[in-house]
């Protein structure tokens, strides 16, 4: 499986929701159809073990082989739209949201300060839509899901305090411009008051206190339950208008669904 297929995978807590959950049941869903799409792929390429064995010539690849998808598809389950559709905030008071609220499209992402993948996003994916959030078409919003490590919590209540201070996306973008690509990064107050003063958040106290503060750990930890509750586990994962992309996808495949569901949109 190629890198841009990959997905930074956890285990979700025993509150998560039960395996009836409809965002449980159209993710089994996708992980089914794409099963079937890597497992026609391969057997039309030939990489199949019983391939060696034939007689016959294999075709040139150009011909054989089936172009894969460029972007998510749409989700067409009424249920499962309706959940989708539940998600976007479009809250102009939402200081871990990004681009316009009337934007033709929200991309909710489910995001780790600790996830490697999460960190690719970040450094590989996210700057190539930044035109998308400028010219109105894409609307970002942030959901913590810190799970991965021991202080990936630590990390997202340092977010949320960058965020009171209308720093969110600067501290976010300080934090993952330090961080391996490769490996789950470890935080501390100290290193993440020093990405604070990167990202130019201006009362480092305040940032302190409420990054620190048992309200503002239990706010992480209840956007973590409610992830749990609808059966997301894994970071990253973005819901993208009306599709779902469980997992890292390069930029390309990320640009391109957003560029398909703003077309969606207007029709």
């Amino acid at each position: 499986m190629s890198d841009t297929d990959k997905e930074t995978t956890t285990t979700a807590p025993q509150g998560r929701a039960p395996a009836g959950s409809p965002l449980v049941i159209v993710l089994v869903a996708v992980i089914a159809v794409l099963a079937v799409v890597v497992g026609y792929l391969v057997w039309e390429r030939g990489d199949s073990p019983e391939s060696g064995a034939s007689s016959a010539p294999s075709a040139p690849a150009s011909e054989s082989a089936s172009p894969e998808p460029t972007s998510a598809p749409t989700v067409t389950d009424p249920k499962i739209l309706e959940l989708v559709r539940s998600l976007p905030k479009r809250d102009p008071a939402d200081a871990q949201a990004k681009g316009r609220t009337d934007a033709a499209v929200v991309m909710v992402l489910y995001s780790d300060f600790a996830c490697p993948y999460c960190t690719r996003l970040a450094q590989q994916v996210e700057p190539q839509l930044a035109d998308l959030v400028e010219d109105g078409t894409l609307r970002i919003e942030w959901r913590d899901l810190a799970q991965i490590s021991e202080t990936s919590p630590l990390a997202a209540q340092a977010g949320l305090a960058a965020a009171e201070q209308g720093r969110f996306w600067e501290f976010h973008d300080a934090v993952y411009a330090a961080a391996d690509p490769s490996d789950h990064p470890a935080y501390t107050t100290d290193s993440l008051v020093e990405f604070a003063k990167a990202a130019g958040v201006p009362d480092i106290d305040q940032f302190t206190a409420t990054m620190n503060d048992a309200h503002t750990a239990e706010k992480v930890a209840k956007a973590a339950d409610d992830a749990h509750g609808m059966g997301i586990s894994s970071t990253p994962f973005m819901i993208i208008g009306n599709a779902v992309i469980p997992g890292y996808r390069d930029a390309a495949f990320v640009r391109q669904t957003v560029i398909d569901q703003a077309a969606e949109s207007t029709q």
